[in-house]
């Protein structure tokens, strides 16, 4: 009983001197009973308290009075006892009734679990973030970012909080690798690095790139993205398949419908319906999905995000078999083609 009421202490806002308070009460009920009483005096209570005062125990009483946890049974005087009638088989019993507490057992385990639950969700959350800092350091070097994460580390944040700092630093990793290196021209002197052709086949392709993604782009991208694809009812057949079935994901990501329109309004419907396709696919990488892509297509990460760069990284760390054309594209323009 009072271990799980120790667990529970937290949601219950009761402190730890009225916990021991509360056991002092347990401790002086008979193992073999028919009643909940307490008879004992204030005086032999704070005894077993290890000696506060009369005043401590008697506001201690009601916090637990007011918690739902004791009741006071007063008798004329004032006095805790209990008087029997032999005859009638009855018995007047006044003092500090527990039952209340015994009563509320149940609840209180599942009070108890409850706060165990949320404190490992805590810890998993601080340790996530712990590894985070580690990789962000390993990979870039400190920075005034990872300087201020690690100061939450030293406090106690909530849940939002730490997961508002795994959403920032999951923004700054991912934006960080959907970063490509601007292609530098060899320092040979070969012609096929001084020269380039224009095929017709090129200006083929480059029409194409006006319309929508071709068939075998649309199929890379559930090749790629299996966890988005793993919730369709029907095989991709088009472009508007893609955006259509990004819409419907879009709300149980968290991300509001205002959102999203106000991200194809600037990005276009094809963009950002890729960009839910590579949430889903990283969401064991962040911690806030509809946070993440407030800040990609609508935040202060929308001039440098571009989601066909980071379907490309993601193919490269899949191994899957090359499908788009090379990343002459730009982002916020017409998505590539598929290759022949």
């Amino acid at each position: 009983m009072i271990e799980a009421l120790r667990r529970a202490a937290p949601a219950l806002g009761l402190r730890p001197p009225v916990i021991a308070t509360l056991d002092t009460l347990l401790s002086c009920l008979p193992p073999k009973r028919n009643h909940n009483r307490v008879f004992a005096s204030n005086a032999t209570l704070a005894l077993r308290r290890n000696g506060v005062s009369d005043r401590t125990l008697r506001r201690h009483f009601a916090e637990l009075i007011e918690a739902g946890f004791l009741l006071r049974i007063d008798s004329p005087n004032g006095k805790r006892y209990c008087k029997r009638d032999p005859e009638m088989g009855t018995v007047l019993r006044f003092g500090l009734d527990l039952s209340p507490l015994f009563n509320a057992y149940e609840r209180l385990c599942s009070l108890a679990r409850q706060v165990a639950d949320r404190q490992a969700h805590l810890d998993y959350l601080r340790t996530k973030l712990r590894s985070t800092i580690a990789s962000c350091l390993a990979r870039q070097g400190e920075t005034a970012l990872l300087a201020d994460a690690r100061r939450v580390l030293r406090r106690k944040p909530s849940a939002e909080e730490l997961g508002h700092w795994l959403a920032l630093l999951s923004d700054e990793t991912l934006q960080a690798e959907s970063e490509e290196p601007a292609e530098e021209l060899s320092a040979s002197n070969g012609q096929n690095v001084r020269h380039h052709h224009s095929s017709k086949k090129e200006l083929i392709d480059k029409k194409a790139t006006e319309t929508e993604p071709d068939t075998s782009v649309l199929s890379e991208i559930t090749q790629i993205c299996p966890q988005a694809a793993s919730f369709l009812q029907t095989s991709i057949r088009n472009a508007a398949d893609i955006t259509s079935h990004a819409r419907q994901m879009a709300p149980m990501m968290g991300i509001e419908r205002q959102c999203y329109e106000r991200a194809e309004d600037k990005r276009g419907a094809m963009e950002v319906a890729l960009t839910i396709w590579l949430l889903l696919e990283m969401q064991d990488r962040i911690h806030q999905l509809g946070a993440y892509f407030r800040s990609v297509m609508l935040g202060a990460r929308s001039e440098t995000f571009c989601p066909w760069q980071l379907l490309e990284k993601l193919r490269k760390r899949g191994g899957h078999q090359r499908i788009v054309r090379g990343q002459q594209y730009a982002c916020g323009g017409n998505p590539p083609v598929a290759a022949t």
